[in-house]
């Protein structure tokens, strides 16, 4: 009878300890989850402080047996299952019933790097990630952190993500040290992201809304054109759309959605721009997602200016501003690994500039009536000479 028995309390031993195992990899069995109502944390399966090897991006590498032998490495991550003593005061507005909170600190060479937040809900999904770096200098070691729930922004960078319930991003927040803040808005349809709006605040003051950006896609879902909407009178430049994208949205989108990597800036001569709230730009996209042309339309919905681009092999060859009577033109040429080195400036047709670049050298020519009258040498952006030509 017990030779029978044997096996199978040991066959019990085996898938309990694989068990054990996979609690420590899954942090879905970690957790304590929030009670909004008593302010309370269960403690459910959460365990004591763990004790990691990480990389420079607060990734785990392996685990470790104790803190010092964590504390070793040049990297070393601290993760803590928070109770409800623990959480910072400044993520209580984004804490929701149901979810729980892991802390991971990331030293370097034992000083405190970073502190990140980890809300997720009953499912292990990450519903809120705040992480907030230390100012340079920080004296803060393993040795004398404690876990302060008055923590705050102050003279702290950062940011706060905070998601869906699918896993969609849906508002981004930013913290300068100078007291600046910024916030984006995502809005989804079907997991399709159709619009973003910016705010920016200044001093930690409240948020302003600066412009929203509008997705158009056509029957294929490519993005069929963008229409950028301002909210706030401010100075623009016109060079290449930057537009906000949540992370996940551009991983699963083609890797030509947007090819801003592609683009040129646009010449200095089409000079900047100074916007009104209410008025708009409209970037319209071919099917690889790059930008054929743009057109500002001020307060009033009149045309200010239209800018058309002429692309050939993924480069821009040929961009033209039309404003008012003025036509300003730019062409471009490029060697057999696609870097620009040569670009022609012209006006109404006549020619006002030539650059010519070799390597980190720029060689600029300034023409009246198509006569050189002024040559400039500049290395690495910085100009180291200049001569008129007579």
């Amino acid at each position: 009878m017990i030779r029978k028995v044997m096996p199978v309390v040991f066959l019990i031993l085996i898938l309990f300890a694989g068990f054990m195992a996979l609690t420590q990899e899954f942090d879905f069995f970690l957790p304590g989850f929030v009670n909004l109502e008593s302010g309370s944390i269960t403690s459910g399966w959460a365990r004591p402080p763990r004790w990691f090897r990480s990389n420079a991006g607060g990734m785990v590498v392996e685990e470790t047996r104790t803190r010092a032998a964590a504390l070793q490495n040049e990297f070393a991550l601290n993760i803590i299952y928070a109770n409800q003593n623990e959480i910072p005061v400044f993520l209580l507005p984004y804490i929701t019933a149901g979810n729980f909170l892991e802390i991971h600190i990331l030293y370097r060479n034992s000083r405190l790097l970073r502190t990140q937040w980890l809300l997720r809900d009953a499912w292990g999904n990450t519903r809120l990630n705040a992480v907030l770096f230390e100012p340079n200098g920080s004296n803060t070691t393993a040795d004398n952190i404690t876990l302060n729930i008055n923590v705050d922004t102050r003279g702290k960078s950062g940011f706060i993500e905070i998601f869906d319930e699918n896993s969609l991003l849906i508002t981004e927040h930013r913290f300068f040290a100078s007291g600046d803040k910024s916030r984006i808005d995502y809005e989804f349809s079907n997991n399709l992201l159709i619009s973003s709006s910016f705010f920016s605040s200044e001093n930690n003051g409240e948020y302003n809304r600066i412009y929203a950006d509008y997705f158009r896609y056509n029957r294929s879902l490519s993005l069929r054109y963008l229409e950028r909407v301002f909210y706030s009178d401010l100075q623009i430049t016109i060079d290449p759309v930057h537009i906000s994208i949540p992370r996940r949205v551009m991983d699963a989108i083609d890797a030509g959605y947007f090819v801003a990597e592609r683009l040129n800036l646009y010449p200095g001569f089409f000079g900047d721009v100074f916007v009104d709230g209410g008025s708009r730009i409209i970037y319209d996209t071919d099917d690889r997602g790059r930008v054929l042309n743009q057109t500002f339309f001020d307060e009033e919905d009149n045309i200010a200016w239209a800018i058309n681009n002429t692309w050939q092999n993924n480069r821009i060859v040929l961009t033209t501003k039309t404003e008012g009577n003025n036509i300003y033109t730019a062409e471009y040429e490029y060697n057999s690994d696609g870097e620009k080195i040569l670009e022609r400036n012209y006006t109404n047709g006549v020619l006002d500039r030539v650059v010519r670049t070799q390597g980190n050298i720029d060689i600029e020519e300034l023409y009246i009536n198509n006569v050189v009258v002024l040559r400039a040498v500049w290395e690495n952006g910085r100009k180291i000479s200049e001569t008129m030509v007579r």
